[in-house]
């Protein structure tokens, strides 16, 4: 992993103390990330899901997009999908794909921790 993507992932895991951080390398100097048991919102079944994201070599320059979820989440409703969610492969399974792509993502500010929290709190008040 580059120099930037291993802050990166101290930075979530600062970010998420007492949440379980998995991290695998990917092959171009990136990681493959999970973070699990994050609150959703009590709109979701199960309220907490895990949540995973690739960090490309390119980070922090490259927005972290897009992140994944549990193939198993529904909606209170009944729903999941809709506007900024699908369901995608990734990693060798089976998710609900979070569409919250940065057009305006700024390295010097930016950062996976940051964008996590975005997507957490997009998630949250669906």
């Amino acid at each position: 992993m580059t120099p930037e993507v291993e802050r990166a992932i101290s930075q979530i895991e600062q970010t998420f103390s007492g949440h379980l951080v998995k991290v695998e390398a990917e092959a171009q100097g990136g990681a493959y990330v999970i973070v699990h048991d994050l609150f959703l919102g009590k709109q979701y079944v199960p309220s907490s899901s895990w949540v995973g994201f690739t960090i490309s070599y390119a980070y922090p320059h490259a927005d972290v997009y897009p992140h994944y979820l549990d193939a198993e989440l529904r909606r209170v409703d009944g729903l999941v999908q809709g506007a900024g969610l699908s369901v995608a492969t990734w990693q060798n399974r089976q998710v609900i794909q979070v569409s919250r792509r940065s057009n305006r993502w700024n390295a010097a500010i930016d950062t996976a921790a940051t964008k996590l929290c975005k997507v957490l709190e997009w998630l949250r008040s669906r």
